[in-house]
């Protein structure tokens, strides 16, 4: 089920909502939870039946492994209940990608299965590896079967993260404060879902039909256009997920539950270790956590730290799919970090700015090999962007921004200007982009530094209106794929 729906905002939501605080009304806290759960199942179940299975068994394994590693604290068992989930998401997510290569590589003929990837698995299998590895180290005690299924299977946050901990969650569901609504809290939540689902609907969406074609039809870009693709779909990417995030937080905010912030202005970075302290913040303290630290971390001179933060990177873009592009994105990114950690003496002289444009225009650079669907295509577009040829922006890019609504106010009033006709909604919607990522205030921003009262809810019902209205065009999140 996709937030972004109509069955989601005025159906599962509303019902969502009401059974959990009525049953939490009349001290049913357990039951209101099993029924937050239930609720959750059919949220994930929405997708596919068939999910369901795979996502229950993968609960009860680890809840298996929990309880083992809490009674005797061997580490055998976490280890064993690690290497469950991995070799689950492998099989899942790795199989066919492993035969193809062995194929290429060995000139066999094993068969491709075809392996569907189920819908948020590389989020939760991670959320469970952290529980096993925290319930080892002894920072998550031991939990009820209730609590933690709701833990893993939390609707909100279970398709496309944030990746959440026991620490932030489970004291929320233990909380006793937490089983009634607050107003404040729920009136943030509100305009927060709404500025996501904006982001997504009239921002993300709308970019992405102009990258679809571009990467359709590569061979007729110019540079500039080229260009133009490659930052629609950097925008594209980020008004996407972030929008997802923003969207969890607030119905999180709705439901009295608290999720970790996911984004923090990326584009504004100085830096690709800025960057990535504000870009996928939740997968980031995973890898820091869970990998980079036991590799050895930063304490053993300059050349390990370059070698756990290149090795952090390089599975960094694997886990976002099975694919050399992805890993090449990781690569790069590995590289760029790496670069931006030995230079720190000589960035400190660049001005902000600048580094703020150039640390943007390498992630920019490093997307298309993440858009990419193949090396091949890859390549083609770095040399479309490199080939020289200058020219004016192409209609047929300007013409995704043209809505129902711009043409409905060109037949009200006649213009004949071909810029006002054409090209003045693509300006538009690319100028508010670059406010937004650049200069503005992000959503969560907003939500805490705004006083909620007359006008704050008039402008809010409006923009969730004119997002409503723009669903007919439904579209799944870009990271579902992940």
């Amino acid at each position: 089920m996709l937030f972004n729906s109509y069955i989601f905002i005025f159906l599962f939501l509303p019902v969502a909502l009401a059974l959990y605080y009525l049953l939490n009304r009349y001290e049913k806290y357990t039951l209101a939870q099993v029924v937050l759960i239930g609720m959750s199942c059919w949220f994930y179940a929405y997708f596919n039946v068939s999910y369901l299975l795979l996502l229950g068994g993968s609960v009860l394994v680890n809840y298996f492994f929990h309880r083992r590693i809490c009674t005797g604290k061997n580490k055998a068992d976490m280890i064993a209940g690690i290497a469950f989930n991995l070799l689950l998401l492998c099989y899942f997510k790795y199989f066919d990608f492993f035969t193809e290569n062995v194929n290429a590589v060995f000139g066999t003929s094993f068969v491709l299965r075809n392996i569907v990837l189920p819908l948020g698995i590389s989020f939760f299998t991670f959320q469970q590896i952290s529980f096993l590895a925290d319930t080892y180290k002894g920072e998550a005690e031991k939990c009820g079967f209730i609590e933690y299924m709701l833990f893993v299977v939390f609707f909100p946050q279970l398709i496309a993260g944030p990746i959440v901990t026991h620490g932030e969650m489970m004291a929320q569901f233990r909380d006793p404060r937490r089983k009634m609504p607050d107003g404040d809290l729920f009136a943030k939540g509100v305009m927060l879902f709404t500025l996501g689902l904006a982001k997504k609907v009239i921002l993300a969406d709308t970019m992405g039909q102009a990258v679809d074609w571009g990467y359709g039809a590569i061979a007729v870009l110019d540079s500039t256009n080229a260009m133009i693709i490659s930052v629609l779909y950097t925008f594209q990417l980020y008004f996407d997920f972030s929008g997802y995030c923003d969207m969890a937080r607030g119905i999180g905010y709705m439901l009295h539950i608290e999720l970790p912030v996911n984004f923090h202005s990326p584009y504004q970075s100085a830096g690709i270790i800025e960057f990535w302290k504000r870009w996928h913040i939740t997968l980031g303290r995973f890898f820091t956590k869970y990998v980079y630290i036991p590799l050895g971390g930063s304490r053993n001179g300059k050349a390990k730290t370059c070698r756990n933060s290149f090795i952090v990177f390089f599975l960094s873009g694997l886990w976002h799919g099975a694919s050399w592009t992805f890993v090449l994105w990781g690569v790069m990114h590995g590289v760029g970090y790496i670069i931006d950690y030995l230079g720190k003496p000589f960035r400190k002289k660049v001005p902000r700015r600048l580094m703020v444009i150039l640390t943007f225009c390498f992630v920019d650079l490093a997307f298309v090999s993440f858009r990419s669907p193949d090396l091949g295509t890859m390549c083609d577009m770095y040399r479309q962007i490199f080939s020289g040829g200058f020219g004016p922006p192409m209609a047929e890019i300007a013409v995704f921004f043209k809505g129902s609504a711009w043409n409905y106010l060109l037949q009200v009033i006649p213009v004949s200007s071909v810029f006002f006709r054409n090209y003045l909604p693509y300006a538009l919607f690319m100028g508010l982009s670059l406010y937004l990522v650049f200069i503005g205030k992000n959503a969560a921003e907003r939500v805490e530094r705004s006083r909620f009262g007359v006008w704050s809810a008039a402008g809010t019902a409006l923009l969730f209106l004119y997002c409503v209205v723009s669903l007919a065009g439904v579209s799944s999140f870009l990271y579902f794929n992940f």
